[in-house]
């Protein structure tokens, strides 16, 4: 296409208003780069009017004929369509039937009084441009020189290639699903059973996630990323399970050894490493392992909330972790924030397809991939709980997804006026009494005159610092 696209415009000359109208239109047009052909400036004295405007119409050079559409040109063109037509700018049913039906873009200027665009029958069902709103008319223009220069808003991104795991055979999650499926009927017949399938479960969960090892067959960024991401979705259905079975686990309250948990997350960091003795790798390689662990550390903690079972989640936070390392032979406890996993492999890939610079690709993914029975509240909850647990205990651990999050404050905090409220969840906070949590509050705020910024880059929006949430002296002050 010429950087000058071509375009005739079609209009009656209804009255002199209008026919003003449809002049400034076409100087607009000029003057954003479009080559426009009316005859109010290009038919001659001498010319004939139909065949200057049939050969405009017909004309290889026109790539677009703009029809202006108001009442009188829809009542006009159905005259001509019997023969009676006067006006040769109107076009005629056997001259649009004739070119390409692509060439031709509607503008509707006028509607009935029933909200329906004037259009002749020949163009019913055609898509139009609507400038019969003033208000519109700068976003409708917009359409318009997009049409006409080819640049759509949204174009169709290139096709990719299937994900592997559709053509898989056997799903990974094929026993880990059979757990979630006879829980509730083996649990009810035997609940001295349930330590056991907790132990069951988490073997054959532990045993299926080390199938997704990826072996990458390309390093660019764009290939890497989307084998990533790929694999991230395989995983889902497992991913699902586990977020099911623990569901069920946590409605039954404290009836469980949580040990059986805790041990099997000392196991996940293990998952980031290569599984043989190599010596060197790339640290992206296991960024889809990365992922898995930090979730589901989140879901966790999100069905701890769902289901109100606030020692689960005390437990999670505040028990120490003896995690297995490649690196080092002696074992020392460390905190929840180790399971910590940010990955940024991802970034440009999912930018890319997305077309779109997000705070956090991670983030974005992880809310995208919010499954059935589970909240976007209550994952950006389990997300914020463990920043300020993390933070009272002098820890780190950036909440992710809090640009996500629909509420301003978490009602946890908001509720912890309640004596009775605070009672039960004091634990998460790793104090005995109200006294002592004020204490920390206290303290914490002493220690952090002037805090940091806690927020990504560019956002406006913050993570406000606890002691901003919740008003220290009135924790659990009433009923």
């Amino acid at each position: 296409m010429s950087n000058h696209p071509k375009v005739f415009i079609s209009y009656s000359w209804s009255n002199p208003d209008h026919e003003n109208w449809v002049v400034n239109l076409a100087e607009r047009l000029v003057a954003d780069g479009v080559d426009v052909t009316i005859d109010k400036w290009d038919l001659k004295e001498g010319q004939d009017k139909y065949t200057f405007m049939e050969s405009m119409v017909k004309s290889n050079d026109i790539q677009r004929v703009l029809i202006i559409l108001d009442k009188k040109y829809a009542d006009k063109a159905e005259q001509r369509a019997g023969g009676v037509g006067t006006e040769t700018q109107i076009i005629s049913p056997q001259i649009y039937e004739n070119v390409s039906q692509e060439k031709f873009i509607p503008i509707v200027t006028e509607k009935d009084d029933k909200g329906d665009a004037h259009m002749p029958t020949y163009l019913k069902g055609r898509i139009y441009l609507d400038f019969s709103e003033q208000t519109d008319f700068e976003n409708n223009y917009e359409n318009l020189l997009r049409n006409i220069f080819k640049r759509p808003a949204y174009s169709k991104p290139k096709i990719g290639t299937p994900p592997p795991y559709l053509f898989e055979d056997t799903p990974h999650h094929q026993k880990t699903s059979s757990l979630v499926r006879s829980f509730d009927n083996l649990v009810n017949k035997n609940p001295n059973r349930l330590n056991p399938m907790i132990r069951d479960f988490l073997d054959e969960y532990y045993t299926s996630i080390d199938e997704f090892v990826i072996t990458f067959t390309s390093r660019d960024t764009i290939d890497t990323g989307k084998t990533i991401c790929d694999n991230i979705q395989s995983y889902t259905p497992l991913r699902d399970d586990f977020i099911l079975f623990f569901d069920k686990v946590f409605k039954l309250g404290d009836q469980f050894d949580i040990d059986i948990l805790i041990h099997f997350l000392e196991r996940t960091p293990q998952l980031t490493y290569p599984r043989d003795e190599r010596g060197q790798w790339y640290d992206g390689d296991y960024d889809n392992f990365r992922f898995f662990v930090h979730e589901i550390f989140l879901y966790l903690i999100a069905l701890g909330l769902k289901n109100e079972n606030y020692r689960v989640i005390d437990e999670l936070l505040h028990s120490n972790y003896f995690f297995k390392s490649r690196y080092e032979d002696k074992v020392k406890p460390k905190q929840f924030t180790e399971l910590y996993g940010h990955i940024a492999s991802i970034k440009q890939y999912y930018n890319q397809t997305f077309s779109q610079n997000f705070f956090s690709p991670m983030a974005d993914l992880i809310i995208k991939r919010i499954p059935k029975g589970m909240s976007k509240d209550q994952l950006i909850d389990a997300d914020l709980i463990c920043h300020y647990v993390a933070e009272l205990s002098g820890s780190y651990w950036f909440p992710i997804t809090y640009i996500y999050r629909s509420r301003r404050n978490l009602d946890l905090l908001g509720k912890l006026v309640s004596q009775r409220f605070f009672e039960k969840v004091k634990g998460i906070f790793n104090v005995a009494n109200a006294e002592e949590f004020r204490n920390l509050l206290q303290s914490y705020k002493e220690r952090n005159k002037n805090p940091e910024r806690v927020s990504y880059s560019g956002s406006f929006d913050r993570v406000l610092p606890i002691y901003e949430i919740v008003e220290i002296d009135n924790v659990a002050t009433i009923r």
